[in-house]
């Protein structure tokens, strides 16, 4: 009986369980997919509610939408999100901060400390302490950001920009060097190796014993890159000389070196010495005659250069010095008697052929000079003057490129050849390349510190290549020289204005001052100057296309002097670069009404009529 009831009872629970009465996991499968659903769909208005946020800019806002839509669906895409908005919301944040310190008011304190270092940097600037100046403006700025403290601190760093000045950030700590890590170079040393081995061999000769004495003793010697090599100062090149008197090439570098600071009695002291010691040495008497041409004492440096060619009758330095010798009467008639002298000793010497060729270009017989100096050149290797006459005939020909060419070549053979300098920078200056002229006459100063002509000639090519402060840099060395300059009286004081007009006009007046009073110390007679400051303004303003400025300029300049046609001219060219036809006619007629004769005017009249037609 019991068996049948287990059996009846285990029935009907199977029964009951396939007819789905008993709970099954199935339910609870169905539910969970249900309630991801809802999570999805919950999570993407999250993530659209927090995009309409960013878009207006509500970061936070945002990233909490973000950080529910990752908890209900987390994504890839969701989490990216959040951190993206994360950093944004981090920066929005710190700007917020600074700006609420920036907005801050400073107290009364930092007032007070501020004016302090403005009223220092004041006083600082006041003494041409610029770089101080901007330490005390930049801290006077920290502690109260006003308008006129960073006004001063921005003149104050184009101040040292325009001089060259590094201004760092923060301040580096200098490394001092080991005494052993310094390279010990003697600027003396070798002079006179050198000097004798370029006297005493052919081009080829010389730079071969040149490579051949560093090769000898390399054991002994040290190998040392220097970055910046120093000229020798005036106590080393007289503790050489001092150490042996009787060197000549280093007590002829003391000699030169005296000239160059205008110590001319203690180089001619020397110039003198040598010449008596040295009686046999040709060079000492050339070096001698060279020291009283330079000053016009050409009957003394006659003597001289005559002595050099009894010694040495093919003396290269004195014959070439002579073929190159330009100028008045009295220094053709000087070269022409040297080389005639060297030529009846040596009739096959070179003095005879550059006596020719110097004949050649007188009579204006170009082309025969040109084939002479090119023989020359090739009969005489070293001698550099062929060279140069050569460049002085295709310049007489108009043939401008062998010319360069040619007085480039010179230079190269012969570095201490000054009328070469010379001659390349009068070619850059007819072709209108004025800094280039300037550059190349810097070249032939610092061979011959005493040529005038060569300083004032670097003067004016800065001057009119608009370079103001490097003209007047240059002119105020040429009145070491000759402190009555008439030229450099009345252009001197035009580049000092008009310096002191564009420091006004780039707001920098107090230097603007000074340069109005440098004018005024160098020409106080303001009305011989100051009409060609204005003209050479009006040019200098049309051709940066500021016409505005141009014509003011020129008005001004016919204001100060009216009967003067060229400003005239210069008003109606500004006139007709802004397409002002019939104002630029006018402006040129009155020129052509003032004078007549020799006008540029009348050129751009036919111009404008050609054009008008």
């Amino acid at each position: 009986m019991m068996r049948l009831i287990y059996l009846w009872t285990t029935r009907l629970i199977l029964t009951i369980s396939l007819a789905g009465i008993l709970p099954v996991s199935n339910q609870s499968t169905i539910i969970q997919a249900q309630s991801k659903k809802k999570n999805t769909a919950q999570a993407s208005k999250y993530a659209k509610r927090a995009n309409s946020k960013a878009k207006k800019k509500d970061y936070k806002g945002a990233l909490s939408d973000y950080k529910r839509a990752y908890k209900l669906n987390p994504t890839s895409n969701y989490k990216k999100r959040v951190q993206q908005l994360t950093s944004i919301a981090k920066k929005q944040s710190r700007s917020k901060k600074s700006s609420k310190k920036s907005s801050r008011k400073p107290s009364k304190k930092q007032m007070a400390q501020a004016s302090a270092y403005s009223k220092r940097g004041n006083s600082k600037a006041k003494k041409k302490n610029y770089a101080g100046a901007l330490k005390d403006f930049k801290k006077a700025l920290q502690l109260n950001s006003s308008a006129s403290n960073k006004k001063k601190v921005q003149q104050l760093q184009s101040i040292l920009r325009r001089r060259g000045t590094n201004i760092a950030s923060k301040p580096t700590k200098a490394k001092v060097p080991r005494l052993s890590d310094i390279p010990r170079i003697s600027p003396v040393k070798y002079a006179n190796d050198i000097y004798n081995i370029a006297e005493g061999f052919e081009l080829s000769s010389r730079n071969l014993a040149k490579a051949t004495s560093f090769i000898d003793d390399k054991h002994s010697k040290k190998i040392e890159r220097a970055t910046i090599r120093l000229s020798p100062s005036t106590y080393d090149l007289e503790k050489a000389a001092k150490s042996e008197p009787n060197d000549f090439r280093k007590q002829i570098d003391l000699a030169r070196h005296y000239e160059a600071n205008g110590q001319f009695e203690y180089a001619k002291e020397i110039y003198l010495k040598m010449a008596s010691q040295h009686s046999l040495n040709a060079n000492a008497h050339f070096h001698l005659g060279s020291f009283y041409s330079r000053f016009g004492q050409m009957t003394k440096a006659r003597h001289s250069f005559e002595e050099a060619l009894d010694v040495q009758p093919n003396h290269r330095a004195t014959i070439e010095m002579m073929a190159t010798l330009s100028g008045n009467s009295d220094n053709l008639l000087l070269s022409d008697d040297i080389l005639t002298k060297s030529s009846k000793k040596d009739p096959n010497g070179p003095a005879r052929r550059m006596q020719s060729i110097r004949k050649s270009l007188n009579e204006r017989n170009f082309e025969y000079a040109a084939k002479l100096a090119k023989g020359g050149q090739d009969m005489f290797p070293r001698h550099s003057g062929f060279i140069f006459l050569k460049g002085m005939a295709f310049e007489g020909l108009g043939d401008l490129e062998k010319a360069k060419a040619s007085y480039q070549e010179s230079i190269k053979k012969d570095p201490g050849h000054q009328e070469s300098y010379v001659a390349l920078a009068d070619l850059y200056s007819n072709q209108g390349k004025h800094v280039y002229a300037a550059l190349t006459y810097s070249d032939a100063i610092r061979l011959d510190p005493s040529d005038t002509d060569s300083r004032f000639k670097q003067g004016l090519s800065y001057f009119n290549g608009s370079e103001w402060g490097r003209a007047s840099s240059s002119w105020e060395d040429l009145l070491h020289y000759e402190p009555d300059n008439i030229k450099v009286k009345s252009l001197l004081p035009q580049a000092y204005y008009i310096l002191a007009v564009e420091y006004n006009r780039n707001g920098e007046s107090n230097l603007g001052q000074t340069s109005f009073r440098k004018a005024l110390s160098v020409n106080k007679n303001s009305g011989l100057w100051l009409p060609g400051s204005m003209f050479t303004l009006g040019g200098y303003y049309r051709d940066k296309s500021m016409f505005r400025e141009s014509l003011a300029a020129f008005q001004e300049a016919i204001e100060l002097s009216p009967s003067s046609a060229d400003n005239y001219l210069g008003l109606g060219i500004t006139y007709w670069k802004m397409n002002e036809s019939g104002l630029a006619k006018a402006a040129w007629s009155r020129s052509m009404e003032l004078s007549p004769v020799n006008n540029d005017s009348r050129g751009w009249l036919l111009l404008a009529g050609k054009t008008a037609s």
